[in-house]
């Protein structure tokens, strides 16, 4: 039985059906790229990060480009066809597509700056790598037609490698904090060079090794105004509240895969310690493979079910549909989790080494539902919306 028709059983579909390789020709590049990605899963999480000539391939198929503007080059492609490149690449290694994600999360978020904001970061191609953090960790004061930035920030995929940074201040004026009527404070994002960024070297973590997710320093840096976005600008919000649906895509893509390796371990005729049967024989195992089944395809439904609404939603964003997006993106995220947990569970004891590529899929599984994405607030900020209540500041 080939690899195609293992993965068909094990998810219940072939390749992603969102699109097509003529509408949406960066899928069809990676689909000729991942089992090269595949091959080299393991090295990528040994170096913690991308190799160079492997960054070379994702770049030349086009997967640094799809969010960025159409107006710098970029394919700005729709948020659909993005997660079912994510997708893919997450079924060969998380790592990959996490990073790939949240460089085109990054692209989102500097569409929200001025015209000027574009052509500083875009300078030199649409294929520029991007990365960043929402969390506001730093604290930025005015200064003569701009700000003074300061802070550390964690998370931050993919630094090493960026260009650009966008980076989540809190604004601080002589030494106190302004807060809004709401007693949030003020933040900003502002866009910063590489040359005014330092990595500390933090990331050594459970799953998702090849990110690369370390800290990222600025002491002082001079950002001029025209870099600079309000954090809580409609525009912003909203593009921050449809990228939790990438978090969503790299959850779908890695259960895939775990259920590949499950159908594959079983098709190939695993045998449970003292049992006489073949695991692909017994009936319990067949029962909790097709629930797994099932609960995949319920959570990937879900996923470009809210992809194609928020595609083709018109009008000023609201609450109410930030929320959904969050909610979709914590229920697909959480269901893809026990999926994971169910094919290494199957697997029995062969799925505790690491040759085995489910130990390492249970990891990487397990620290994507660390992202604050993943967490139960969006589920308490629908709730209170759907009743009337005002919904918590986050």
């Amino acid at each position: 039985m080939d690899s195609t028709h293992r993965r068909k059983i094990a998810s219940g579909h072939d390749t992603p059906d969102i699109g097509g390789a003529d509408v949406n020709p960066t899928l069809a590049r990676v689909g000729e790229l991942a089992s090269r990605v595949a091959k080299r899963a393991d090295e990528i999480e040994q170096r913690r990060g991308l190799p160079d000539d492997l960054l070379d391939d994702l770049r030349d198929a086009g997967c640094f480009r799809m969010l960025a503007p159409a107006s710098h080059g970029g394919d700005q492609l729709g948020l659909p066809d993005v997660l079912a490149v994510l997708e893919e690449l997450a079924r060969a290694d998380a790592a990959t597509s996490w990073t790939v994600g949240q460089v085109a999360l990054s692209h989102l978020i500097v569409r929200c700056g001025p015209a000027a904001t574009l052509d500083d970061v875009f300078a030199d191609g649409a294929d520029t790598l991007v990365a960043g953090a929402v969390a506001p960790k730093g604290r930025a004061r005015t200064s003569d037609g701009g700000w003074r930035l300061t802070g550390q920030w964690p998370f931050v995929t993919g630094c090493p490698r960026a260009a650009w940074f966008y980076l989540n201040c809190v604004l601080v004026s002589g030494r106190s904090v302004p807060v809004g009527p709401d007693g949030v404070p003020a933040t900003r994002i502002l866009f910063v060079p590489a040359g005014d960024v330092r990595v500390v070297d933090t990331w050594r973590v459970l799953g998702l090794r090849g990110t690369a997710s370390h800290d990222v320093v600025v002491e002082d840096a001079r950002v001029p105004d025209h870099r600079a976005v309000a954090a809580r600008d409609d525009d912003a919000v909203h593009r921050i509240a449809q990228s939790s649906l990438i978090i969503g895509a790299v959850a779908v893509g890695l259960a895939d895969g775990a259920l590949a390796d499950l159908v594959r371990l079983a098709v190939d005729g695993k045998r449970p310690a003292l049992s006489a049967r073949r695991l692909a024989a017994s009936t319990v195992f067949q029962d909790r493979l097709g629930e797994a089944q099932t609960m995949h395809r319920a959570a990937r439904a879900l996923l470009y079910a809210e992809a194609a609404e928020a595609q083709s939603s018109t009008g000023a964003s609201t609450p109410l549909r930030r929320a959904r997006l969050r909610a979709a993106a914590a229920q697909v995220t959480a269901l893809c989790a026990q999926v994971v947990d169910a094919a290494h569970t199957l697997a029995g004891g062969s799925a505790v080494y690491e040759t085995s590529p489910l130990q390492r899929r249970l990891r990487d599984m397990r620290t994507a539902t660390q992202h604050f994405v993943a967490g139960r607030d969006s589920y308490a900020t629908l709730g209170a919306l759907a009743v009337g209540e005002e919904a918590g500041a986050g």
